[in-house]
């Protein structure tokens, strides 16, 4: 049974497995290789593969000099030693880990966020690293707003959702929605206010024959004619209104 991987070589080994991707060679696509044979002003292909030979050559010697396998081996060992230091750091001080911010946390889970507290726990860490602890401060104020936000958002979608729900029964079939609009050019409001037109005219045309008949007086004293001409000049006022029948 081989041993367990320490820190050291698992890191290693995924940095090595980074690298080599980032040092394969490269190649032009077929989409490139066929818009280029396709184009008017086609890139020879003796030139295009001279190109990419020597960008991979480069390539080659920048991996070389960057990725070495010494190089790797130190990332991987800074990474080990920045593991262990903090793991001695929770050993001697069982009471400044339990009071820091662990790992594993979801900082996106609504109850974990919740539960942070608004200022760095670790009240000689504070001192040590002010800065970090007052940027620890202004992300975890930021943090609760954004948690807030999602809340509201999450809460509206819900009311919206619940309003859907109960107009689904007043969909019409065609997908109008639940009333089309009424005041839109040659609409129901259009029309209607056009047979209002034609109609005040045609009341407009009575009450003008009436102020033409002789005016005639009730048994109370009333005259007829005065009062049709009052109520024709309202009309014609009413008719006259650019507010009610814009020209």
């Amino acid at each position: 049974m081989p041993p367990a991987p320490t820190i050291t070589s698992a890191k290693q080994t995924f940095v090595a497995a980074q690298t080599n991707i980032l040092s394969q060679p490269v190649a032009p696509s077929r989409a490139w290789r066929a818009s280029n044979d396709a184009s008017e002003h086609a890139l020879p292909n003796r030139i295009v593969e001279d190109a990419v030979a020597s960008l991979n050559r480069t390539i080659q010697q920048h991996s070389r000099r960057v990725y070495a396998p010494q190089a790797n081996r130190h990332v991987a060992e800074q990474i080990s030693h920045v593991y262990s230091r903090d793991a001695e750091r929770r050993m001697e001080n069982p009471d400044d880990a339990e009071g820091g911010i662990g790992r594993e946390l979801d900082l996106v889970d609504e109850k974990v966020i919740e539960t942070l507290p608004a200022t760095w726990p670790s009240d000689r860490d504070a001192e040590a690293y002010p800065l970090e602890a007052t940027r620890y401060t202004d992300t975890v104020r930021q943090l609760a707003d954004l948690n807030q936000q999602r809340k509201d958002l999450r809460q509206r979608v819900e009311r919206l959702r619940g309003l859907q729900r109960t107009v689904e029964s007043f969909q019409t079939t065609d997908g109008a929605g639940v009333q089309e609009n009424l005041v839109t050019r040659d609409g129901p409001v259009e029309k209607e206010l056009e047979k209002m037109r034609f109609l005040l005219a045609r009341v407009a045309g009575r009450v003008g024959e009436l102020s033409n008949a002789p005016a005639t007086r009730d048994d109370d004293g009333v005259e007829f004619g005065a009062l049709a001409e009052a109520r024709k000049k309202n009309i014609e006022k009413f008719l006259a209104d650019g507010r009610v029948f814009p020209s």
